[in-house]
């Protein structure tokens, strides 16, 4: 075995990266959505929960003729909490994908099964190409993650973390005057896995 150098850049020691290869005997299944897709991360609301809080408050004024002290204030403020709500658009047009991308995975299941394919993917390379059909500039970062959690939310997928989803190429490009909805095209590089 070759020793590989380590490469050091700007003071910092880079090893050789450990490249995570499938390896020969490697098929390729392929899924497509279409217009917009969310911006998962965008799309996120925080929400302050405040009834303990204000249930406190409200005994207390009523203890107290109508009034509350600074300290009572103070411990109500420390009753609340923050919450994330679920982004809504998502949740929204994952429902509306999920028929879409059940049909194209029993696509895949009937051409494959017998060969060894099962869903979720534990192990897979990811390429993903946004078509985009407007001017507009977009965040293609946000609408990957989109397009794995939807991946992995409706099972083809086991998870996105970097063990079972290794490498993942993304490109984007303008598509205006050409095509009339965004389309995004996934491709799935995976060992089928044999009896």
């Amino acid at each position: 075995m070759a020793y590989k150098r380590y490469v050091t850049y700007f003071g910092v020691p880079i090893p050789p990266f450990k490249e995570n290869k499938l390896g020969a005997g490697t098929t390729t299944i392929r899924f497509v959505i279409t217009d917009k897709i969310p911006s998962k991360k965008n799309n996120s609301q925080a929400i302050v929960r405040r009834k303990e809080a204000r249930e406190y408050i409200t005994a207390k004024a009523k203890e107290n003729g109508g009034m509350i002290t600074a300290k009572d204030a103070q411990i109500a403020i420390g009753m609340t909490n923050a919450k994330i709500m679920p982004n809504l658009a998502y949740n929204e047009w994952k429902e509306e994908q999920k028929p879409i991308i059940e049909k194209q995975r029993e696509f895949w299941m009937n051409r494959l099964q017998k060969k060894g394919l099962f869903f979720p993917l534990d192990k897979a390379s990811m390429s993903i190409r946004f078509y985009f059909a407007n001017d507009y500039f977009i965040d293609s970062i946000s609408k990957q993650e989109s397009v794995q959690d939807l991946l992995t939310d409706l099972l083809i997928i086991q998870d996105d973390n970097y063990k079972v989803l290794n490498p993942i190429y993304t490109a984007s490009a303008k598509y205006k005057d050409e095509l009339i909805h965004n389309i995004c095209f996934i491709s799935l590089t995976f060992k089928l896995i044999k009896h």
